[in-house]
């Protein structure tokens, strides 16, 4: 039977070693999909875009992900603190990246009201914004924007921390369980513990008797061994010879 260790748990119910590696291909497929957004510039393929200073930094932290998401899926495969390590390092990098990101873009949706009648617009054009300010929706921009930038930072400072913790637990090298709970219950304890059949019986068939060979070991294991200093025990004389032959 193999033993696992025991990291604790993940998204309440999660082992925590599963929940890492759920993260490690969380981290890739953001990867592919910053690689997309670096190709084709499409804002719908990025959490952010309506800052032009910071358009382009969570894409193009995110696109390491692609690398570094493969290697800790191996790390945590093979349990190498240096490898989830870099996991580690990356998904801090992530996390710092999304948050400037995100906070550069509240500043800027800030200006949406103003943005037509402001001479920025001229000397920095911005078409996201422009777009919103033509709708007249920028009060529900900024709503929408607020809620949608705290669940993917709350996301990814969720990954953030247990991915820190399996690195830290991973770095102590806990032992495994040593269960002896099985070898409790002798010979067949362990046949059903492996739900085997007795592999004594003919054909490795439950329900037929045992064959003649192993009855007599049955027998010779039932009967007790006589106690030293009987009567039993002493018919033997100094010449290995029998107590009842050497009588005249």
């Amino acid at each position: 039977m193999a033993f696992v260790r025991d990291h604790g748990t993940c998204c309440v119910f999660l082992p925590l070693k599963l929940g890492i590696y759920l993260v490690s291909m969380a981290v890739f497929m953001d990867g592919v999909l910053c690689v997309v957004a670096t190709f084709t510039a499409d804002i719908r393929f990025q959490p952010n875009g309506y800052n032009e200073r910071f358009y382009r930094l969570p894409t193009f932290v995110g696109v390491f992900g692609l690398f570094l998401g493969f290697i800790g899926l191996l790390g945590t495969h093979d349990d190498k603190p240096a490898w989830i390590q870099w996991l580690v390092y990356f998904l801090f990098l992530k996390f710092l990246a999304l948050f400037i990101a995100c906070a550069a873009d509240y500043s800027t949706l800030f200006k949406c009201d103003s943005w037509l009648s402001s001479t920025e617009r001229l000397t920095h054009p911005n078409e996201q914004l422009t777009a919103l300010a033509e709708s007249g929706v920028c009060p529900w921009a900024r709503l929408a924007y607020t809620v949608g930038a705290a669940m993917l930072l709350a996301f990814w400072a969720y990954c953030t921390y247990h991915a820190y913790t399996y690195w830290k637990q991973v770095q102590c090298n806990p032992s495994y369980p040593i269960d002896f709970g099985h070898e409790r219950h002798g010979t067949s304890g362990r046949w059903d513990a492996f739900q085997v059949k007795d592999p004594r019986l003919p054909e490795n068939e439950e329900g037929q008797p045992l064959l003649p060979q192993h009855m007599m070991h049955e027998e010779e294991e039932a009967t007790p061994a006589p106690a030293y200093g009987t009567a039993e025990h002493n018919r033997y004389g100094p010449d290995a010879q029998e107590m009842a032959d050497m009588e005249p």
